[in-house]
């Protein structure tokens, strides 16, 4: 891993606007850095990673944006979790358990929405999540 520090005014950075993306693109982009071992930071919506990744994360942004994430895969029955006062970094970091535990999700605004299916494994995960 590089030695990068995006705080440093003078380290070659390369930002992507991404505030277009939803939620569960950003989880899938953290996951596929994480595994390239590509340092990044946020700027608000912005991304930020080290300069000499460019051509890298160039490939893993394609390859999310190739990703179908269409709220459509969400179908029959809802229920809806009110999450009111959370951060981007705990949603992020939620619906990283979510993807992970194979739990189809989409986010509205404040609310959480999963197949009735699921709901009780996801009020489980959030009484453990606890924020």
């Amino acid at each position: 891993m590089t030695e990068w520090d995006p705080k440093d005014p003078d380290a070659q950075t390369v930002r992507y606007d991404l505030a277009d993306w939803a939620l569960e693109e950003r989880v899938e982009l953290v996951e596929l850095l994480a595994d390239a071992e590509i340092r990044h930071d946020w700027d608000g919506s912005e991304l930020l990673v080290p300069a000499e990744c460019e051509a890298v994360v160039d490939a893993i942004i394609e390859e999310v944006e190739e990703d179908d994430h269409s709220p459509s895969a969400l179908q029959g029955d809802l229920e809806e979790f009110e999450i009111d006062g959370w951060t981007s970094a705990d949603r992020m970091e939620f619906a990283a358990l979510l993807v992970e535990r194979g739990i189809g999700h989409r986010w509205e605004d404040d609310l959480l929405l999963v197949s009735v299916d699921d709901a009780d494994a996801v009020e489980d995960l959030l009484d453990e999540f606890d924020r």
